[in-house]
Formats: C-alpha cells, structure tokens, sequence
C-alpha cells in the first residue's frame, strides 16, 4: 500500500537525524498498536544506514542477543567468529561500532518481560555515551507500560530520551486518501469503513492484502472478524490481553459498558454492579495510561462526565462481538452478523458525529467556517420543557470565545432531510445553553446525507456528503 501522509513526523526524525551527528540521540515513538509506528520508521531508514531489531516478547534474553547478533554479523559489524553473550557486551559493540547510524529497537517495552537488566545497562551507556554520533530510535505500542518505563523516576531511564514522538492515527481526510487510493470510490462506503477502522492504516492494508478491495462493509466485517478462522478474529482480544495482563476482567467490563451505552459514570458502575468510587480510577487509567477512553464535559461544568471508547475498532468490538462468543460458537456467523447489521445504524450514527466533528476542524483550518472557532464538542443537560423535565442534546457546539460567536450543529445521517424542521428544533435546543446569553452571536450548521430542500437564510450553513467528499 502507498506511503501516505506522516510528513511532519518524517521531518521530525530528519532534524533528530542531524542532531545525531554530533552527539547521541535517543527519539522514542510511542503509539496504539496498528497506527504505522513500524511503517513511519522503515519508510524513514530507506537509503540510510541503519540497523533493525524486533524485541519478541516470547524469546528469551538468550534467544535474542543470538538474533541481534545475526543481525549485526549481516551489517558486518561483528564478525562471523565473535560471540555475544551478554546485553553489556551488545551495548558496549553497539556505540563503539556503530557510530552514524540508525539504531532501531521496536517493541522496545517487551523488555520488560524479557529482560529487565538491560534498561540500566542502555541508562549506563546513554549516560556515560552522550558524545558518540548515533541515532536510536525506540517504538513502543503498549501505552500504560511504554509510559512506565521512560515516565517513572523510579525507571532506570526515566530521563534518558532525547526527543518523543506520539504517533496519532490518521485524520478523516487522510484515511479517506487512503481509501481513495485503495480504488473506494462509494463515498458512503468508505465513510462506513472509517468509522470501523478509524485512522488505523493497518487495517486498510488488510483490505488490499486480502483482496477486499470495493467490497461492502459488511462483506469485510465478515471476513477480517467474524468468520470462521477469520485474519483479524482475534485482533482486540490480542491487543487489550497485552494492555492490561491480569487486569483485564474489570477493564473489559467498564469498556463493554460504555460501549453499549453506559456512558455515566453512575450507569457504568450500576452494569457492573460496583461503586461509583471503586471504578473511578480505572476509567482514569483507561484515558490517561492506556488512551483508549476518553471523558467529556459539557462546556462550563466540571459535572455531568460522559465517557466514550475512542477506539472505533475497540468499540465495535465490545458492541457486536464481545457478549456474543456463545452465539458465535452455536449459530455460526449468520446470526451475529445479523446483530451486527440490525444496530450497524445506531453505531454508525455515533460515529458520524464524530467524522463531522473533524469535518468541522478541517473547515476550520481553511478558514471555511462563518468564524474561527478555537473550541468544539458535544453539549447535553437537563431543562424544563413544557413543564417536563428532560434531557437536551445538542451533537456539536463551537466557539470562538473572545468574540463570543457560537455555532450550534445538527449531524443527521439520512436522506432528504427537512431543513426548516431541524432548524426549529436545533434553534430551540439553543436557547438552554447559558453560554453568553443574550450576548452571543449565534450561527447554526446542519450535516446530513442529503437534503430535501435547502434554504438561503442568514446564519444557517447547510453540509451534505458532497460537501464533506470535496472537502476531504
């Protein structure tokens, strides 16, 4: 698959590169597992001299000073007759002899397991070392444990990076490249399969690796995750069983939570039948340690949290698959792919809010909005209606808070849409949120599908699949 995008990164590593020259630098690339960590660095070696190792967390220390060293006799660093025998040694050969280059430890956290006396052998020769010309460069996928080794003071290379590099995955516009690329050319199509994938390009790799090219979401569904013996049938379960070890029964039921819809922290804890304060800590860690949860707020409250899997893969998994193995095991695939395709809807609905979200930024950075916002979310509270009390919902709210300019958004992933309905409906919704009331200027956006009829009225910005085709 084509090379795309990564340009600020590469140029990162570049000016890390030239750094090296003179003295060493140690970059660390940290990532979800799937997002190119691998590709990035591979594609930025090309030419260049540098020399690759892969740390198997299943291989023993022994197993893998004996591969390094075929790696190194391949660079003819050492020779066919010299031995390896211990992590001092490979360190002590590594600086001396291979000074300009490209040292690449990916994985670098499965050390951890392996072998955890080389982080002070590598903290002795990073500190004792600092002048020799060398660039190493250290990808790690495993969030919570990559964070610990590099983070923690109490880690023996606690400080001893020079530079960090989180790899995010790709935005709408360049997944929607990415699949332009791969011959899509259904624009609803494709939106469907970004909000499965995300911006995770390994996932679109599969899609040419096993010829899926042009094949409807549901067909690739089936194939990379249902089906029997399916490529990715066991890709979450993988990925989450080396997140979290031993924890992973609590965590796997917060996530399975949230995914169907317990987004409260009160709804979270009554599924589970636990405490309020007996989970707060572990949703914390699924944000801020492992980066697969995020939490929201609506804007000027610190209450009313609302929390939401940002891994699409990761919560399509706990939605569809996760509390339905027995069904998988008796029935076969049919019946949980007709799961899949009787809520696909109200999971895509979701999601779309998001894709119009980052829609609305990428307006945003080519000045295409009525004015530039600086601030973007979703916004919900409680109000009185009509004499009953309810829940209000509005899908975005952006502003430009010096300027107090407000722009209230409606996401509709539907056909012909009437206009003047949801205007008046989102134009009522308004009126409950405080912000600057009565001081604002206030500007309303609906995104749909298509629409039935659009009007000209000032204020009123109307979005449709054409638009957001064109703009990405």
């Amino acid at each position: 698959m084509k090379f795309i995008n990564r340009e600020k990164e590469l140029k990162q590593l570049q000016e890390y590169l030239e750094l090296s020259r003179k003295q060493l630098i140690v970059v660390a690339v940290s990532g979800l597992r799937r997002v190119g960590k691998t590709t990035l660095v591979k594609e930025f070696i090309k030419s260049r001299k540098a020399i690759y190792f892969f740390v198997y967390e299943s291989k023993t220390s022994i197993e893998l000073l004996r591969e390094f060293s075929e790696e190194l006799r391949k660079h003819r660093i050492i020779t066919k007759l010299e031995t390896i025998n211990s992590w001092t040694t490979f360190f002590e050969i590594l600086f001396e002899r291979c000074k300009n280059y490209v040292i690449i430890f990916d994985e670098f956290q499965n050390f951890y397991s392996v072998d955890k006396s080389l982080f002070s052998v590598m903290q002795r020769n990073c500190d004792e070392q600092k002048t020799v010309p060398m660039n190493i460069i250290i990808l790690g996928s495993l969030i919570g444990l990559f964070k610990k080794i590099f983070e923690d003071k109490k880690q023996p290379l606690y400080g001893r990076i020079s530079a960090k590099i989180k790899l995010n995955p790709f935005t709408l516009k360049h997944s929607i490249e990415t699949l332009k690329h791969l011959e899509y050319n259904n624009f609803e199509n494709i939106l469907k399969i970004y909000s499965l994938f995300g911006g995770f390009p390994k996932y679109y790799a599969s899609l040419e690796q096993f010829n899926l090219i042009n094949r409807d979401y549901f067909d690739i569904i089936e194939y990379l995750f249902i089906q029997e013996n399916a490529p990715l049938e066991n890709e979450v379960a993988d990925i989450l069983k080396q997140e979290f070890g031993r924890r992973s029964p609590l965590f796997y039921s917060i996530l399975h939570s949230i995914a169907t819809g317990k987004t409260k922290l009160s709804e979270i804890a009554g599924n589970i039948h636990m405490k309020e304060s007996s989970i707060t800590r572990h949703l914390s860690e699924l944000e801020e340690k492992f980066g697969l949860v995020k939490s929201i707020r609506p804007m000027g409250t610190k209450k009313n949290t609302r929390y939401y899997i940002s891994h699409p893969l990761i919560r399509f998994w706990f939605k569809f698959v996760y509390d339905k193995f027995s069904v998988y095991k008796l029935s076969g695939t049919s019946q949980i792919m007709g799961f899949i395709k009787a809520d696909f809807n109200a999971f895509f609905g979701k999601r779309f809010e998001e894709i119009c979200m980052e829609f609305m930024i990428k307006l945003n950075t080519e000045n295409r909005l009525p004015f530039k916002i600086d601030y973007i979310s979703n916004w919900w509270g409680s109000a009185r209606v009509r004499g009953i009390r309810q829940e209000i919902e509005i899908d975005l709210v952006a502003l430009n808070q010096k300027s107090n300019q407000i722009l209230f958004t409606e996401c509709k992933w539907k056909d012909n849409v009437d206009v003047e309905k949801i205007l008046k409906g989102l134009k009522e919704k308004s009126g409950f949120v405080d912000w600057h009331k009565g001081k604002r200027k206030e500007y309303f956006c609906i995104i749909a599908k298509t629409f039935k009829k659009k009007i000209d009225e000032k204020n009123v910005l109307l979005l449709d699949l054409k638009d957001i085709n064109q703009a990405t």
